[in-house]
C-alpha cells in the first residue's frame, strides 16, 4: 500500500470505528499518567456481550423476530394498523436483543413494505428508531449501556427494573400518540410467510438465552457461560463467530482501563461533588454528553465520576434521543434509509430531529419530575 492508500484507509476506519479509536486514545493517554491495572478490565460485562451476540445472531440467522413480524403484519388491515405493529414488534424485540439487533430486522421490512405499496416509509423509520431506543431501556440487555451500568454499579433485577419502568412506560405513551396522529385509512400488505428454522438448533439457543439472562442477574456464573456458548456455538454454527462486533469489545476494555485510571486521580473526587454530585446534574449531564458522543461512552465516562446511579442510567437512556449520534442505533436506521433513498436524506433528518425533539421535550423533564426530584 503507498502513502495515499495508508491515508484513506486510515481516514475511513477512525471515520467509520470513531468511538472505538476514542476509548483506545483515552486508555493510552491515561495509562501515561498512571499505571493501569488488569483488574480494571470488567469480565462479567465482556464475557455477557460476546455470548448474547453470538446468540442473538444465532436468532437472527433462523429469522424468528422476521417471523413474528411477518405473522402480525399479514394481519393487519390500515395504515395505522401496519403502523402500529412495526412499532409493537420494534419496541418488544428490542427489550430483550437489543435496540441495534431490532432495527437490523425491521427496518428493512418496513422498506419492502414501502416499496410494495409506494408508501413514504421515512416517518415510521423514525417512529420504530425512537421505538427501538426507548423500549431498550427497560432491560439490562436491552443496550450495552444498560449492561455496564447494571454490572458496574452492582443492580439487582428489581432495584433496576424499579428505575426504568415507568420512563418505558411513558415511552410507550408517547409512541401511542405518536400513532394515533398516523393515518387511518384501508392497507393491506402482501408478504410472504417467512420459514423458521426450527429443530433442536432453535431449542438449544432458547436455552442459551435463558443462561444469558441468568447470568446478567448473576444467577449463572460468567466463565461457564462462556465455556458452554462457545462449546455448543462451535459445534452448532461457527459462522456466528464471524458476526460479531469485535470493535465493541475493544471499546469497553479502551473504555474500562481509562476509567480505571481516572480513579486514581486526585482531582476526580472533586468532580464528583460538584455538579455529578446530583441527581440533577448527573441526569441532565448524561443526557447532554449522549448528544456529543453517543450514551454509551457517555455512560462509560461518567460512572468514574458519580455514584448517581438511577440519574445516569435514566440520563444516557432518555439521551438517546436528540442528534442521530446520540445513540449508534439511530445511525444503523439512518443508512438503512439512505440507501434505499438518497434523495431523502435530508427531509429525513430534519423529520428524525423534529420527532426526536419532540420526545426530549415531552420525556425529559417527565422523567426528572416523576423519578429524581
Amino acid at each position: 500500500m503507498d502513502t495515499k492508500e495508508i491515508w484513506e484507509f486510515s481516514r475511513n476506519f477512525v471515520k467509520r470505528e470513531g468511538i472505538l479509536v476514542l476509548a483506545c486514545c483515552l486508555a493510552v493517554l491515561s495509562s501515561l499518567v498512571v499505571t493501569p491495572r488488569a483488574e480494571y478490565i470488567d469480565w462479567h460485562v465482556l464475557v455477557l456481550l460476546f455470548c448474547l451476540m453470538l446468540v442473538v445472531g444465532g436468532f437472527k440467522k433462523r429469522r424468528i423476530l422476521d417471523h413474528c413480524a411477518v405473522w402480525l403484519l399479514r394481519r393487519c388491515n390500515s395504515l395505522r394498523q401496519i403502523t402500529a405493529a412495526l412499532l409493537l414488534v420494534t419496541f418488544v424485540g428490542s427489550m430483550l436483543v437489543t435496540n441495534d439487533v431490532a432495527l437490523l430486522t425491521f427496518v428493512p421490512l418496513t422498506l419492502i413494505i414501502g416499496r410494495e405499496v409506494g408508501l413514504d416509509v421515512a416517518k415510521i423509520i423514525i417512529w420504530q428508531t425512537l421505538a427501538a431506543n426507548l423500549g431498550s431501556m427497560l432491560t439490562p440487555m436491552g443496550n450495552p449501556q444498560n449492561l455496564f451500568l447494571y454490572a458496574r454499579y452492582e443492580f439487582d433485577s428489581v432495584s433496576f427494573l424499579q428505575v426504568t419502568w415507568l420512563p418505558t412506560l411513558l415511552s410507550g405513551a408517547l409512541l401511542g400518540l405518536l400513532l394515533w396522529r398516523q393515518q387511518n385509512r384501508p392497507l393491506k400488505v402482501n408478504l410472504a410467510s417467512v420459514q423458521v428454522e426450527r429443530g433442536w438448533g432453535l431449542g438449544i439457543l432458547d436455552l442459551l438465552f435463558l443462561l444469558c439472562v441468568a447470568s446478567v442477574f448473576r444467577w449463572f456464573d460468567h466463565w461457564l457461560l462462556l465455556a458452554v456458548t462457545v462449546a455448543v456455538i462451535m459445534a452448532m454454527d461457527r459462522g456466528l463467530f464471524r458476526q460479531i462486533d469485535y470493535s465493541l469489545l475493544v471499546t469497553f476494555c479502551g473504555f474500562f482501563i481509562f476509567i480505571g485510571n481516572l480513579t486514581q486521580l486526585e482531582f476526580i473526587g472533586s468532580i464528583r461533588d460538584s455538579v455529578l454530585g446530583s441527581a440533577a446534574g448527573t441526569y441532565i449531564t448524561g443526557i447532554l454528553a449522549s448528544q456529543f458522543i453517543s450514551n454509551v461512552p457517555a455512560a462509560m465516562l461518567m460512572a468514574a465520576f458519580t455514584e448517581q446511579r438511577k440519574a445516569l442510567l435514566l440520563g444516557v437512556n432518555i439521551g438517546e434521543l436528540g442528534t442521530l449520534i446520540a445513540s449508534m442505533a439511530s445511525v444503523i436506521s439512518y443508512k438503512l434509509f439512505a440507501e434505499a433513498h438518497p434523495a431523502q436524506i435530508r427531509q429525513y433528518l430534519l423529520l428524525f430531529l423534529y420527532y426526536n425533539a419532540i420526545g426530549l421535550l415531552l420525556l425529559v423533564p417527565a422523567v426528572y419530575f416523576l423519578l429524581l426530584y
